[in-house]
């Protein structure tokens, strides 16, 4: 099984987004001070979200899952082993109904 060109711009557009929120967090001062930062990283998540919402063969509801997928599951990640912060229930909750989404999202027959 071929895995879509959507996955792959879903993943390129979630890794800024999440490192843009953990730099946020642990980065000492205001952002502006840091603002070398976001521009590149917001310009970046700009392009592959408009890369990922214009793959071929998806709609926007597709290209949101696995958007919305794909970030999740990274802020867990960094939550967890990077931030050592404990993680609530509904994110739990939530990461798995984006999981089922995911999946029906893939085997469904279209």
């Amino acid at each position: 099984m071929a895995v879509s060109p959507a996955v792959y711009w879903g993943l390129l557009a979630a890794f800024p987004a999440v490192l843009a929120e953990y730099l946020y967090k642990v980065l000492p001062g205001s952002w502006l001070s840091h603002i070398y930062l976001w521009v590149p990283l917001q310009l970046s998540i700009g392009y592959c979200i408009y890369r990922l919402v214009n793959s071929p063969g998806n709609s926007l509801l597709d290209a949101f899952v696995v958007w919305a997928f794909s970030t999740t599951v990274m802020r867990v990640i960094v939550t967890v082993c990077f931030l050592k912060q404990d993680v609530a229930g509904g994110t739990w909750f939530a990461l798995c109904l984006l999981v089922m989404a995911r999946i029906a999202q893939t085997f469904w027959g279209r």
